[in-house]
């Protein structure tokens, strides 16, 4: 039972997407229009996303004062005891919400640490378009009230710089989703920005430590360069409009040459110059911190 549910996991999600002004601001960069000038983003690349599940906004300006909650981390014990009772994927998820009095009392660092070590993070790293793989963390009851948290975007961002690769990784990629979302939605400040910026670089040393630096886009080392391109796409305005193009293209295709997602495809040599664009933007904001 447990393996038949495990494949009916993944092959429901076999099918990732969608990927510095002055100050804090992100630039005007939609998913659809590129506008170099306006000082302020009139749509994040992933509004589409949620205008297609039920009207979800992720990272809503009017959040919950999260100051004075103590209460420990969650845990998947229920999750742990029934999960072979399960007869579908949904029924999986919903095995993982915390009860919603524990949840609500919970402080946000450990709210951050639930989501975390939710049992199906490998899920929203298996999939091969972004739009899939944001679909399933949402419907984790831990997310969706981390987005409602004041310091949500910070402890994530806290969690991260704690947190180092292991041999796999399921939980940090899917940290690197959630602050892909964060990044998208303008919910870090331009110190948190720079702070994200060197951690990914911390991150891409210490993944080839682990892993080595091949095969570099099939393994954990894309979730960094991917989230680097949100940051990038957002927040360097010394881009040229070939750059902000290529960055969007490769956040589409989640890093992977020669992977055809909604008519984009990139060659090794895209993918390469993609990564060489990331790392000098993310030089470029970590110096915005010091300026």
């Amino acid at each position: 039972m447990t393996l038949k549910l495990n494949f009916m996991l993944f092959a429901a999600i076999a099918v990732m997407m969608t990927a510095c002004d002055k100050k804090d601001e992100p630039l005007n960069r939609p998913q659809f229009e590129i506008e170099r000038e306006a000082p302020v983003r009139a749509t994040p690349l992933l509004a589409n996303y949620a205008q297609q599940h039920d009207g979800l906004t992720m990272w809503p300006s009017t959040v919950v004062d999260d100051s004075g909650l103590t209460g420990e981390a969650g845990d998947y014990s229920y999750w742990q005891e029934h999960k072979n009772e399960a007869q579908t994927t949904e029924e999986l998820m919903a095995m993982c919400d915390i009860p919603s009095d524990k949840l609500h009392a919970m402080s946000t660092a450990n709210l951050a640490r639930t989501c975390y070590n939710h049992p199906y993070a490998f899920v929203y790293t298996a999939q091969n378009v972004i739009y899939q793989g944001f679909f399933f963390m949402t419907q984790a009851n831990s997310y969706r009230e981390l987005m409602q948290r004041k310091t949500g975007a910070l402890e994530l961002l806290n969690l991260y710089c704690e947190q180092e690769y292991t041999t796999t990784g399921f939980g940090l990629n899917a940290l690197s989703l959630f602050l892909m979302t964060a990044v998208d939605y303008n919910a870090l400040n331009q110190e948190q920005l720079a702070r994200l910026s060197a951690e990914i670089f911390n991150k891409i040393d210490n993944i080839i430590d682990v892993e080595g630096s091949t095969p570099v886009f099939y393994s954990n080392l894309r979730f960094p360069y991917l989230l680097g391109a949100f940051v990038a796409y957002h927040y360097d305005a010394s881009l040229s409009d070939d750059d902000v193009t290529l960055l969007k293209n490769f956040i589409i295709v989640t890093g992977v040459s020669q992977y055809k997602v909604n008519g984009v495809t990139l060659t090794n040599e895209d993918i390469s110059h993609a990564t060489m664009i990331i790392s000098q933007s993310l030089e470029r904001m970590e110096q915005m911190s010091i300026s």
